[in-house]
């Protein structure tokens, strides 16, 4: 959902907010210090330029990004130090974020231009509850942008509810800001809540910092910090009246861990064989070079592994991800469900990760119009567009006559909704840039199933000849409906499905097409005097031969779609008509599957108690195959879901902490079906 955007009043030049009384800007920020007042207290120089090459990564939060400049300092530090090699992870979170207008002025006016002020202000996100992950700099910062209540949003990132098992991560965060208005005006951010959240993403390396604080109120924070773990020192600054704080994490609480008893409160999700990861000299072998498979390549090698793609076909894309215009589809609704709330997440993150592709000329960043299919749907788009009323940027609510405008059609519908970031690619030349951009093989062959051997803790991979192909530390599963021919995979409940899409001649009133249109179906501008129309729905069809049948249910589909579309349409014969026919990986609650795969029998036999009672708690972990992971099961969302879905799966294997809320992750869990099927006693 939209979230309130910070109330800032502008005094004396410096930016001043109204809600807790205080500058975003300190004077001496202002009048030109390079480096934030945490910089300049940290070692931080000093321990970036002692990383090893073997370190891949280096973890900040904080828990108030106001203007960024804590972010900023630290990206010109870690560019300038830092191994080239190592990528910085910085979690910031903010309830009131700055909107894009008012901090580009705010970064405009400081004396000190920092490094990355234009691309954070470029990929800065609209103010949209939740977190949104930020590649800069070529790969070598990532900034996670977490909208929303710091407690909350930290609490969302740690693998689980429970705060003894929240530490499940292998890589806790490094360094914490404690950064937040002063805690007589901002309570919330200095309470022991929200230090025992800190805690239970930290470990006996993380250090934790404050800002300057009121000498009255620095005895409460630091009693705060120490009861959730932390060795605190103090120190005064003079003339100021203010005192800042630095924490060791000792693990030693004189509070106890908060302990989830919420009904179904299991850790189903977390696997109880800890895998030891020993960094980059571990193979990872992905099956599959469509778009869920190269994205996952190449979401993985910018974190270090040594990655080989495989596939039955010498060329990438050649699957599912083989039309010519595949579209990134907008599928919002009003309600705050995961479904809509994973959709959201991933559309505004693909609209980011295919930026730099529109930019190079791949596709086309023109923009989707989606049309209401029923007076229903139409009420759904008004309450869509309240909901994101300040995030135009994003998405917009036409009227008639703007959505002639934006389409260049003479539509009829009254209203649309408009999403301007989105548009179409050619997907398999974005899947064989994407391995050739990054070095990532790809190597030809038809894999017919696969072991895993204890001796070695590898998994050889056999082809249809029986003969050994390869091996391989982990293993990833990109194989769509493909999965179901292994025997380790069998059992997710997934359904093929044949689409067919068809390429229609661009007459003389839809040569102006200058959008995306959707509605029942979906058309693209032309391509090459060709328009993409689609798509079917056959299940049952195994075919990939084009049917005449389908051309027609395409060009009825967007006939229905606005009768002014079917007027600029006229007369089409589907005889001969181009297309092209594949086939979807559907899951039954039309999100993908994302995550280890389960150890099936065991999981049933573990889990049997909700069969029982659907409500119970354990403390019980799940029982995953050794370092065996899956992406697949993303319908006809290929293209608006795989970069989302291959930066968390990349994120799991690598055990850092996620950059995605534990309930949207258990939304795409593979073992999501097999422990709702206990709990309705199908198993």
């Amino acid at each position: 959902m939209a979230i309130i955007a910070a109330d800032i009043e502008w005094r004396q030049g410096l930016p001043y907010s109204l809600l807790f009384q205080e500058f975003y800007i300190s004077p001496s920020e202002e009048a030109g210090s390079h480096e934030s007042a945490f910089l300049q207290k940290s070692d931080l120089k000093q321990v970036w330029r002692s990383l090893s090459q073997d370190c891949h990564s280096f973890t900040i939060a904080e828990t108030g990004f106001g203007a960024g400049l804590n972010f900023l300092s630290c990206s010109d530090l870690w560019i300038d130090v830092a191994p080239k090699s190592s990528v910085l992870e910085f979690f910031s979170a903010e309830l009131f974020p700055i909107n894009k207008v008012e901090l580009a002025k705010i970064l405009s006016q400081l004396p000190h231009s920092y490094t990355l002020s234009s691309e954070l202000i470029e990929n800065y996100p609209v103010p949209v509850a939740g977190i949104h992950s930020l590649e800069l700099f070529q790969g070598r910062i990532r900034l996670h942008l977490m909208f929303g209540d710091a407690n909350e949003m930290f609490s969302s990132i740690s693998q689980s509810a429970n705060q003894e098992q929240a530490h499940y991560n292998r890589h806790p965060v490094d360094l914490w800001f404690l950064d937040g208005f002063e805690p007589a005006n901002n309570p919330a951010m200095w309470s022991p809540e929200l230090m025992g959240t800190i805690a239970s993403l930290s470990d006996q390396h993380t250090t934790a910092l404050t800002a300057n604080i009121d000498n009255k109120t620095i005895s409460t924070i630091s009693d705060n910090l120490k009861s959730a773990g932390f060795l605190v020192q103090s120190t005064e600054v003079k003339d100021l009246q203010k005192s800042t704080l630095k924490g060791l994490f000792i693990g030693e609480k004189s509070q106890p861990f908060k302990l989830d008893n919420s009904p179904g409160a299991n850790l189903w999700h977390l696997d109880k064989l800890v895998r030891r990861l020993s960094g980059r000299d571990q193979e990872v072998t992905i099956i599959g070079a469509g778009i869920a498979g190269c994205t996952t390549a190449v979401a993985l090698t910018k974190r270090g592994f040594k990655v080989k793609v495989l596939d039955r076909h010498t060329l990438a894309g050649q699957g599912g991800s083989g039309n010519s215009q595949a579209i990134v589809y907008p599928k919002l609704s009003p309600r705050d469900e995961v479904l809509p709330r994973i959709n959201l997440r991933a559309l505004m993150f693909a609209s980011r990760y295919y930026a730099p592709f529109w930019k190079h000329g791949l596709g086309q960043q023109c923009g989707v119009i989606c049309l209401p299919e029923n007076p229903k749907i139409a009420e759904d788009f008004i309450q869509i567009s309240q909901r994101f009323s300040d995030c135009e940027d994003f998405v917009q609510l036409l009227k008639n006559n703007q959505l002639c405008d934006y389409s260049g059609i003479a539509l009829e519908s009254s209203l649309g909704l408009f999403f301007p970031q989105l548009g179409w690619l050619p997907p398999a030349i974005i899947c064989q840039q994407l391995l050739e951009d990054h070095k990532i093989p790809l190597i030809n062959t038809d894999i017919d199933h696969f072991k895993h051997q204890l001796s070695d803790n590898r998994w050889h991979l056999f082809d249809t000849s029986g003969k050994l192909a390869h091996s391989t530390d982990i293993l990833v599963l990109a194989t769509a409906y493909g999965c179901q021919t292994f025997e380790q995979t069998k059992a997710l409940p997934v359904t093929q499905l044949r689409g067919q899409i068809s390429q229609l001649p661009a007459q003389a009133k839809t040569k102006s097409l200058k959008t995306i249109i959707c509605g029942e179906g979906y058309i693209t501008p032309a391509l090459d005097n060709y328009h993409s129309c689609g798509a079917t729905y056959n299940k049952g069809l195994f075919s990939t031969e084009l049917r005449a049948e389908d051309h027609e249910m395409n060009i009825a589909q967007m006939r229905q779609t606005d009768s002014g579309l079917d007027d600029a349409l006229d007369n089409l014969s589907v005889i001969n008509m181009p297309g092209r026919a594949n086939f979807r990986c559907t899951t039954k609650d039309y999100l993908p599957i994302v995550g280890p795969v389960p150890n099936f029998s065991s999981m049933i036999e573990d889990f049997g108690f909700l069969r029982r009672d659907a409500r119970a708690n354990s403390i019980m972990k799940g029982n995953y195959l050794p370092n065996l992971y899956i992406n697949c099961g993303m319908g006809s969302r290929g293209l608006s879901y795989a970069p989302f879905t291959a930066e968390l799966l990349a994120s799991q294997i690598s055990q850092q902490i996620p950059s995605l809320e534990r309930e949207l992750i258990q939304g795409m869990h593979p073992a999501r079906f097999l422990i709702r099927d206990l709990k309705k006693k199908r198993l």
